[in-house]
Parts: C-alpha cells; structure tokens; sequence
C-alpha cells in the first residue's frame, strides 16, 4: 500500500471520527457526577410509534447502553380512591408515606385542589387550576424529612408546572417560568427548570444550565412516548434546538 493511500485512509478515518463526535456527545458534570450523553436525530421523534432515528447509528445501539439502567424505571401511579372516587397518588421515596388526591370544587366555574394528607390529616392543600383532560398529579415523593409535590397548574392563559417542597413554592423561590420531572436521582433530589426562556437541571441544589429550546413535557396519549422518562439513577428525555432534535440520556452511571 503506498503512502498516498494510507494518507487518504488516515484521512477518512479522522473525518468519519469527527462527524460521530459531532452527531454523539457525553460530557461529566464534575460537580454532580452527572454524565450527559447526547445524540442527535436525523429527525424529530415519532410519538406514535415511540421511536427516533439517531445521526450514524441505530435506537437499538443508543439505547442499548444504559438498557439496565433504564429498565429501573420510577413512576408514581395514579389511582382513584373507593370510598371518594378521587384520584390518588402514593408517594415515593424512602421517607414517610404520604397521598396526594386531587378533589374538585363545587363553585362555579369549578376549581380543582390538590391535597397532601398524612394518613387522614390534611397537611397541605393548593389550587390546581381549571379541570381539564391534563391531571394536574404529576409527582410525590417523600425523603430526608422532606415531601414535594408537582402538579400541573392550568387557567385560561396559563399551562404550568408547579413544584412544592414542604409547602414552599420553589416557582418563586427560584424565580423560574416552569418546572417539572421532579424525581430522586440516585437518591438526590432532581428536576428541570426554565428561568427567562432559558431551560437547565437542579440536582441536589445545584442548577446546571441546558443548550436546549424546548424539552418535551406533560404530554397526554401518544405524546406521553416524548415526556421525560425517569428512573433511579437517570432521566431520559428529548431535546430541540431550532431544527435540530436530541435524545439525551442524564444520569449517575457509575451508581449500581
């Protein structure tokens, strides 16, 4: 093989290696231990079908990655209640059992009201907004002493996530537009924010900013395939940034 042909290949090599970094990317984030694997589509995901076509490689090889991980996935089901007929959320986490209902007001127009209880005490109580097909229960967790609520907030003008931890709004605690996908990871509290249009992560207090436009959330039926996907140490969601869309996989990959 002469030299030009080996320079040709070295060549090819490096440019077939520089477009996978451009179309793949992982980075660490050295204060959390979060790793952030991206992965960019050839086109937007398909919501019906729950698939989406990665630049260079194939879904199955993407997600064959973190496959265990990801099978450990964590959900808070929503139940209705036999004696109320109301919906009922359990919480999750490591603290002390706690339910979320979601009753409706007799007023009219009707407003919805999301109740904490402790066995049968009412520990907290908040407007839900205007009924809707959208069930504002979203998450409960319980851990360390504390407990956080997410609900979807819906009036006229407004769709919103709304998380509150111990009681507290943390929407105007942190001056953030909307939040959502709260969850323990790895055992740490998580969710995302947007703050003036820009979108970013809390994790264990820590805000970490995102490059994205828009990450997909509270979709009903179909659309539900594109929400964040939680699980005990990781996060799976979809991301945008103008034309170009994303399958992002966040997480502690170094926990077992």
């Amino acid at each position: 093989m002469n030299k030009y042909i080996i320079s040709s290949l070295l060549i090819s090599s490096l440019a077939l290696g520089m477009t996978a970094c451009q179309n793949s990317a992982s980075s660490k984030n050295q204060q959390t231990n979060l790793v952030l694997e991206e992965h960019r589509l050839q086109s937007p995901p398909d919501p019906d079908t729950g698939t989406f076509l990665p630049i260079d490689t194939t879904q199955e090889e993407v997600l064959s990655q973190h496959q265990d991980e990801r099978q450990l996935s964590v959900i808070n089901p929503v139940e209705f209640s036999d004696q109320e007929g109301v919906p009922v959320m359990t919480s999750l986490g490591p603290g002390e059992p706690l339910n979320a209902v979601l009753l409706t007001s007799e007023i009219d127009p009707p407003r919805q009201i999301a109740e904490v209880r402790k066995g049968d005490e009412v520990i907290f109580s908040v407007d839900a907004g205007l009924p809707s097909p959208a069930l504002p229960l979203q998450s409960l967790w319980s851990y360390d002493g504390h407990w956080v609520l997410e609900i979807i907030f819906l009036e006229e003008d407004v769709f919103q996530g709304r998380i509150y931890q111990d009681g507290q709004l943390i929407n105007d605690n942190k001056i953030y537009q909307d939040t959502y996908g709260f969850q323990l990871l790895a055992g740490k509290p998580f969710y995302f924010y947007q703050r003036e249009g820009d979108l970013g992560y809390s994790y264990d207090g820590q805000e970490t900013p995102l490059p994205y436009q828009e990450i997909p959330h509270y979709g009903c039926c179909s659309a539900s395939t594109i929400n964040p996907q939680p699980a005990e140490n990781m996060v799976a969601f979809y991301a945008r940034t103008g034309d170009d869309w994303y399958y992002v996989e966040l997480g502690d990959f170094g926990t077992d």
